[in-house]
């Protein structure tokens, strides 16, 4: 054998990060052969070319983009992260840069990041494969990717800044980095700023004493606080006031929101959309469709019951049943339950915190039963990526 091939199986094999990058390759593959391929609500793409010509809105958009509108300018409703992640392909590419393509990469890059925060919380090998493919393809994770709308992005954003916080808080755990990643997840999607209860416990995972612990727990809120600042400081600057640009979307006067974009009348409709919506029967091969209102999160991803058996000992896992209940609250208040989609994708902005909970159920250990259940969740996956993207099977 030769020295190369010595060095690359002793080095490069067991190295995590190598390991990472194979693993987010591999699903890219998979995510751009099952993609839809484009899509027409680019708006971080216009949003980026936007930035580079010194405006915060966009000119003489499309009719068909979701946007809050006046005159001739029309601002991108959601938070602005996403963008970071298009400026090296915008400012290569301009206006036909293909933002499912991002998309893919930016959400295969959240996988191979999981995959290197479970190893350091040290799953065995074949425990982390398992969640690995559950994370990947046995969740609307998959078909939320390879859509790469404006929104579908947004959600990928913010699982990418998630996971990226996962392996810093289990690795060096730099409060600091910590608080700035859980930031640009909220600057992806709002409600993940309140992650934070999860985060601020694993950033007390490395304080040598009280006074450590609170100069950590300062630090790491405090850049949180920072990015929230920047959040405010960037409506003000659309908009003049500190209102979020979500109160200024064409659909807040719609009938969905008849009492506002949050209240606590609209908790039943998203209970039905998380446990109840079910897929449609159709005459012949398949037998069923997906819902295109989506579908409830255990005909989804049926290895998510074993939440479930989570054991409240384990302390990371509840840590992440806090970071978990918080971040639920806007989303059971919220007028809507995500409109046109596979599964409920609002359940993205918990994603790390639901995986993390089902390998404490699984006692972070498999069997037959538990292979099997994640095998059924990505064949469930595979269907509904398929018939959305590539069948027409759900109109």
């Amino acid at each position: 054998m030769s020295q190369a091939a010595v060095i690359f199986r002793q080095k490069a094999l067991p190295n995590k990060w190598f390991q990472a990058a194979c693993i987010a390759a591999l699903v890219f593959v998979i995510y751009f052969v099952t993609s839809k391929g484009s899509t027409p609500y680019d708006h971080f793409v216009r949003l980026t070319d936007a930035f580079f010509h010194g405006r915060l809105y966009l000119e003489n958009a499309p009719s068909w983009l979701e946007l809050a509108r006046y005159g001739e300018k029309g601002y991108v409703i959601n938070p602005p992260a996403p963008t970071l992640f298009l400026m090296p392909w915008v400012a290569i590419w301009g206006l036909s840069t293909n933002q499912v393509i991002v998309s893919m990469l930016v959400g295969a890059a959240a996988v191979g990041f999981f995959w290197v925060a479970a190893t350091q919380l040290g799953w065995s090998f074949r425990f982390r494969v398992a969640m690995t493919v559950l994370v990947a393809l046995g969740t609307n994770f998959w078909w939320v990717t390879t859509t790469g709308s404006v929104w579908m992005l947004a959600h990928v954003s913010a699982v990418f800044f998630l996971m990226a916080a996962l392996v810093e808080t289990t690795g060096k755990n730099r409060p600091w980095l910590v608080g700035l990643l859980v930031g640009l997840a909220g600057l992806s999607r709002l409600p993940v700023f309140l992650t934070f209860p999860f985060f601020a416990y694993t950033v007390s995972w490395g304080a040598s004493g009280r006074g450590n612990m609170i100069r950590r727990l300062a630090l790491f809120g405090g850049v949180l606080a920072v990015m929230g600042g920047l959040y405010l400081l960037y409506t003000y600057g659309e908009y003049g006031t500190l209102n979020i640009g979500y109160e200024r979307g064409q659909f807040v006067n719609e009938p969905q929101f008849s009492k506002g974009l949050f209240n606590i009348s609209y908790i039943p409709r998203q209970i039905e959309a998380i446990f109840f919506n079910h897929p449609e029967r159709v005459g012949g091969f398949p037998f069923f469709k997906p819902s295109f209102m989506g579908m409830g999160l255990f005909f989804t991803t049926p290895a998510l019951l074993y939440m479930f058996s989570a054991t409240l000992k384990d302390k990371l896992a509840l840590a992440a049943l806090g970071g978990l209940v918080l971040t639920s609250i806007p989303m059971l208040t919220y007028g809507v339950t995500g409109y046109l989609q596979f599964g409920y994708r609002f359940s993205l902005d918990i994603l790390p915190f639901m995986v993390i909970l089902v390998a404490s159920g699984m006692r972070y250990r498999l069997n037959w039963l538990k292979i099997a259940v994640i095998v059924l969740s990505v064949g469930i996956n595979l269907w509904g990526t398929l018939a959305f993207n590539k069948l027409n099977w759900v109109f």
